[in-house]
């Protein structure tokens, strides 16, 4: 969120991920911690300590920040610490927009995962107004969709006239110009949370067209947009075009096999290993801790054409011997396929790479050939080094 900080009270070992994690993606001066002890545990002062680690964040920081999350960790919620209440008073106090969040992966498999309540905390920022113009938001993805994806052509010819995504906006006020948009288009199932919350107190209805590989899926995908928008969207120049480019690359690059990780910024496992068996690659693999309802119908479809496909589960104990099975395949995509095939060219789709609609499906062919023309190593991804 433009011109905010964020604290993040933790234990110290929380924190170290956080900071690590903060160095990496180059935001280390907008983030910053406060390390509970285990006597502050007990005794609750930790709280206490909020308030002047607020205050002196607020001092320190030039320029002063304009808004601030307070972001709780799990031990805080299983001792029941009212953080929402602490933020009302320090909003009152500062005289900024400061909200209360929750990074809390105990609460991963629940119906409420950190990945989906910190969403709402962001947009709960946005202020309601009652005049909206002719755009449409972009929500569940932190990174913004490719500038050349097909996406923003098709929606500007039907005539829309501004896409917003959080990611686009330079300052505050300019983010909360999304509560002027019309629609809210969710691309990621961790957006869906907030879309919903959005619905009810801004009154920007959404609608779920989460990114997918398959030009099947993508074709349904944009006729689901055509009746949510209530306007006609001219794909078919697009749908053939990545028809043409899977069989150029197909014809370089021959049978591959793939095994396919969950830690993918689409959250689209299943739908990716079907897509990738439809261009003609093998999908021996799929490693994989969760089904959302939206992997259903790729499951189902993955019994039928693909029934020895092998799935694992890398939260199950017995992962911690995997490497020795010495399974091999072509291509790993995600970083977890990668860490468990280190003989795969690896392809990692991070947090910051962002893939959509029929561009999506050309740029995720060529990552495949760059892997095979400058590959890279696991090690140095994992880490944040250079490659």
């Amino acid at each position: 969120m433009p011109e905010a900080v964020m604290l993040l009270v933790s234990p110290a070992g929380c924190g170290r991920h956080g900071a690590i994690t903060s160095i990496q993606k180059g935001y280390k001066n907008r983030l910053f911690f406060l390390h509970m002890s285990e006597s502050d545990i007990v005794n609750g002062q930790h709280l206490d300590k909020i308030f002047a680690a607020t205050a002196n964040i607020l001092a320190e920081v030039d320029p002063r920040p304009k808004a601030m999350m307070i972001c709780a960790s799990c031990i805080d919620d299983l001792l029941g610490s009212d953080y929402e209440a602490i933020a009302e008073e320090l909003e009152r106090k500062h005289n900024i927009p400061i909200k209360a969040c929750h990074m809390d992966p105990i609460a991963m498999e629940g119906s409420k995962p950190p990945v989906r309540t910190i969403q709402q905390a962001i947009y709960d920022f946005i202020p309601r107004v009652s005049k909206k113009d002719n755009a449409i938001n972009i929500i569940g993805s932190f990174p913004p969709l490719d500038k050349d994806s097909e996406f923003k052509k098709i929606m500007s010819a039907a005539g829309i006239e501004k896409i917003r995504h959080i990611a686009e906006c330079s300052t505050l006020e300019e983010f909360y110009q999304m509560g002027c948009s019309s629609y809210n288009i969710v691309i990621k199932p961790r957006g869906l949370m907030a879309a919903e919350y959005m619905k009810k107190r801004l009154d920007i209805p959404f609608c779920y067209a989460p990114a997918a590989y398959s030009i099947e899926t993508i074709n349904r995908t944009y006729k689901k947009l055509e009746e949510f928008l209530g306007m006609k969207l001219d794909t078919d120049r697009y749908s053939e075009k990545a028809r043409q480019v899977i069989d150029r690359h197909y014809a370089t690059l021959g049978p591959l096999t793939v095994v396919v990780g969950e830690i993918i910024e689409n959250d689209s496992t299943y739908e990716l290993a079907r897509a990738l068996i439809e261009y003609g690659f093998k999908v021996p693999y799929i490693i994989a801790n969760r089904i959302l309802d939206i992997d259903l119908e790729h499951i189902n479809w993955l019994k039928t054409h693909a029934p020895d496909i092998v799935v694992f589960t890398n939260a199950h104990p017995s992962m911690t011997d995997f490497l020795q099975n010495n399974l091999k395949v072509d291509i790993a995509i995600g970083m977890d396929a990668a860490y468990f095939f280190p003989h795969a060219k690896p392809i990692p789709l991070r947090l910051d790479t962002q893939l959509y609609g029929y561009k999506g499906i050309e740029s995720l062919l060529e990552l495949i050939c760059q892997a095979f023309d400058n590959p890279q190593d696991i090690k140095k991804l994992m880490y944040g080094l250079e490659n």
